[in-house]
């Protein structure tokens, strides 16, 4: 079937879009000092991945660029892996914590809404 090929195609252009910005989401992370990177555990960094992944399938492109990865803290790491892993478990989209993801990616270090 023709079609199957350009699906396939489409799919896995899309995920190499996605692991792409995935990867540049988490060297900004990697580099900032107050992610502690160097402290996060195998697991907890592979959760960070598994939830940036699932954010930017499920948000406006747009979006995921006014979200600055550079300025989160340890906590607001694990935070957002701890959402997006409670709402795979419960079988729910990560649309249904997208309030308080926005409200994680969107803050800058002092607390204050960016933009």
């Amino acid at each position: 079937m023709p079609g199957s090929t350009s699906d396939d195609l489409g799919r896995r252009r899309f995920l190499l879009h996605r692991d792409k910005a995935v990867e540049q989401a988490i060297e900004k992370v990697r580099h900032s000092p107050d992610a502690l990177w160097e402290t996060l555990s195998p697991e907890e960094r592979a959760g960070l991945k598994i939830a940036l992944a699932e954010i930017w399938e499920n948000c406006d492109r747009s979006q995921w660029n006014e979200f600055c990865f550079s300025t989160l803290k340890r906590s607001a790491i694990l935070e957002l892996a701890d959402l997006v892993r409670d709402a795979r478990n419960q079988h729910k989209s990560v649309c249904t914590a997208k309030d308080r993801i926005e409200s994680i990616l969107l803050l800058d270090p002092s607390g204050s809404r960016r933009h």
